[in-house]
């Protein structure tokens, strides 16, 4: 064995220890204001043509809650500036507090939003299918827009060096949030690059932004198969690529409605082939160079 894969597996096992020691840090509450919600190019034909539309549902202008775990380590000199995620809860609004320890450990800021409590009109682990997707995705997806805009602005964070990192129905809302087509084409900011851990493929898949998808193996609520499904029908030449990577677990896997997060999502062949991602991807201070 290399020194260098030596140091690697030593530099992993600390931060696996480091994310299981770690005390709960309830970070630093925020209120992210929304983004003006863009008017489509459907709805503004329609409007030049005087035609008569029911309003904007003004439940997409609420602001989000949100908590800011700033970098453990930061990779960064003091007058410049760091990397930074939007994490994107599951369903019940949890996210796995493990991985907001390694990416903080990891030198990166975390921005832990809460779409469910900006729109709770929806029961979002218990409704809405692959053929049927919740409405609440299109929310989420624009949360973690206003999101973006909002890191974008602050003066210690890297604007080019911003990902997005969604858990579960979270997931879904993430690639949503670097679709091509969608409300990502009418805000500014771009997100960096995408990972989605256990993940609802519920959108298209031609993204401003690569991505990472790590699925478990028979997953009844989150299927690979539906982002397989996704990817061979979107993915072609000219689109970023899109990774699918399965692990197995022999852990039961809860009940859509009631479900916790497995072991397996923090270990560490895991975390190193989502740091590996992000790194890869320009959110380290050593490959950040355009």
């Amino acid at each position: 064995m290399t020194g260098r894969r030596v140091l690697c597996l030593v530099i992993l096992c600390m931060m696996v220890t480091y994310a299981h020691q770690a005390k709960a840090d309830p970070g630093q509450y925020i209120q992210i204001p929304a983004q003006p919600y863009p008017v489509s190019g459907l709805r503004q034909r329609l409007i030049a043509e005087g035609k008569v539309l029911p309003d904007v549902d003004q439940s997409m202008q609420s602001d989000i809650p949100a908590r800011y775990f700033p970098p453990q380590n930061p990779d960064h000199s003091p007058d410049s500036q760091h990397a930074a995620i939007v994490a994107l809860p599951d369903c019940d609004d949890s996210f796995p507090q493990n991985w907001i320890a390694i990416l903080q450990h990891a030198g990166i800021g975390v921005l832990q939003i809460s779409p469910h409590q900006a729109h709770p009109s929806q029961a979002y682990c218990t409704e809405g299918s692959l053929d049927q997707p919740k409405h609440g995705v299109t929310y989420w997806a624009f949360d973690a827009l206003s999101a973006l805009s909002y890191l974008a602005q602050q003066p210690d964070i890297d604007p080019k060096r911003i990902a997005v990192f969604g858990y579960g129905y979270g997931a879904a809302a993430a690639q949503l949030a670097v679709y091509r087509h969608g409300h990502a084409k009418r805000i500014e900011q771009r997100f960096r690059a995408m990972v989605g851990l256990r993940p609802q493929c519920m959108s298209e898949m031609d993204n401003f932004a690569p991505s990472l998808l790590v699925g478990i193996q028979k997953d009844p609520f989150n299927p690979p198969a539906w982002c397989q499904w996704r990817m061979d029908r979107d993915l072609g030449p000219d689109t970023e690529p899109v990774q699918l990577e399965l692990i197995d677990s022999h852990e039961i896997i809860e009940k859509q409605a009631t479900r916790k997060a497995l072991a397996v999502e923090n270990s560490a062949p895991v975390i190193q082939l989502i740091t590996d991602f992000l790194s890869d991807n320009g959110m380290t201070v050593k490959n950040s160079e355009n």
